[in-house]
């Protein structure tokens, strides 16, 4: 899928929009994503809240896919295991999306969930079927 595509479909997203994800860069087989923060994407300690933290996994995860697929493919999570590793409060986190395996039906990436200073948030394992 060419770049300016993939950049305006997420752009026209309403999910991606609702709380704040953005594009950072679009690469063959990559794709890193930024969500800064916001008290309403924390959880009662005032942390980026875990579910947010894996939304930003997926969507790294299936953009790296969806930077790969042939003409008139599509592709949606099938699976993804997460692991937290830090909680992250008041910076940006990135995610880095990288395709491991791409077959004819399905796509493994290995997401690394980062705070702007780089500390590791968590690491992400997303599955994406393609059709």
């Amino acid at each position: 899928m060419k770049e300016e595509l993939q950049r305006k479909m997420a752009k026209d997203t309403p999910y991606f929009g609702h709380i704040g994800i953005e594009v950072v860069e679009i690469g063959e087989g990559y794709a890193k994503l930024q969500l800064d923060f916001k008290d309403h994407l924390t959880h009662p300690f005032g942390y980026f809240h875990g579910g947010v933290i894996a939304s930003l996994a997926d969507s790294a995860g299936i953009n790296a896919v969806m930077s790969i697929l042939h003409e008139g493919e599509k592709a949606l999570t099938l699976e993804m295991k997460i692991n937290y590793c830090a909680a992250v409060k008041d910076v940006p986190i990135y995610a880095e999306g990288r395709v491991v395996h791409r077959g004819k039906r399905f796509a493994v990436t290995d997401v690394d969930v980062k705070s702007a200073d780089g500390k590791l948030a968590a690491k992400a394992i997303v599955t994406c079927a393609i059709s």
